[in-house]
């Protein structure tokens, strides 16, 4: 089988459904969209997590011949190492700002999606039976007294308005490391396949596989959006090349 167009083909399918996403959305290139309605919001996030499932899947497969020399262990640098460079005063050191890596991992499997849905049974209300005015077989002395009301505080609380809204920053960062993960999958393959040459107990996450096993989040067996078909395709891709990735 032709793996490298299999991973071009399904890399063109996820840019298109990735497009039609960032215009639904109104995000434009080098823009954040700061909040979007909750239907809108929910919609987003229904494809999202189902195309970065099929570019993990897609990831996997192009690190299947990746083979990676070990590294010589470095040095362990010296401690108080009296520092050559002369710092002038009120100079400040840049800070470096590190880009956004798209997540080579599936999340794991939640405990309610192992056990199932349960049905909810109503509960039995309580028979409270409410008399006007206090109860006589009480004594007043064991009647709850009024309290005085609580002094106003100084500061105005200013009420919350819920506008329909909710905010869109992580979204759009997901977003934009999945975009950057399609543009370039050689490097991220090659993450990938730098984790797995490492032993098991020296990984971060310490997992056996990127991909959990089972069903990947957001799979559907019967479609009903162009991306539910790329990633069923992308995961199957992903279960044939298994053995000779996990044996590498």
């Amino acid at each position: 089988m032709d793996w490298d167009f299999a991973i071009a083909a399904n890399r063109t399918r996820l840019r298109a459904v990735v497009a039609r996403l960032c215009a639904e959305i109104g995000l434009a290139e080098g823009a954040v969209v700061e909040r979007l309605s909750r239907p809108a919001y929910r919609v987003a996030l229904r494809v999202l997590r189902k195309a970065e499932s099929a570019v993990r899947r897609l990831i996997y497969v192009a690190a299947r011949n990746i083979v990676v020399e070990p590294r010589d262990a470095r040095p362990p640098r010296p401690r108080n190492k009296p520092s050559t460079r002369t710092k002038t005063e009120g100079e400040a050191r840049p800070k470096r700002k590190r880009g956004l890596l798209f997540n080579l991992f599936d999340p794991p499997r939640r405990l309610k999606d192992l056990l199932g849905r349960r049905r909810k049974r109503r509960q039995a209300e309580p028979r409270v039976h409410l008399m006007d005015g206090p109860d006589p077989r009480i004594p007043s002395f064991l009647r709850p007294q009024a309290q005085a009301p609580a002094p106003a505080p100084d500061m105005e609380v200013k009420a919350i308005v819920d506008d329909g809204t909710v905010s869109a920053v992580h979204l759009c960062r997901r977003l934009a490391a999945m975009i950057d993960a399609l543009e370039d999958i050689p490097r991220h393959a090659m993450r990938l396949a730098r984790w797995q040459a490492k032993p098991i107990e020296e990984r971060r996450p310490e997992r056996w596989s990127p991909l959990r096993s089972g069903r990947p989040p957001g799979f559907r067996q019967r479609p009903r959006h162009e991306v539910d078909e790329i990633l069923k395709d992308c995961d199957w891709l992903a279960r044939n090349v298994m053995p000779a990735l996990d044996t590498s």
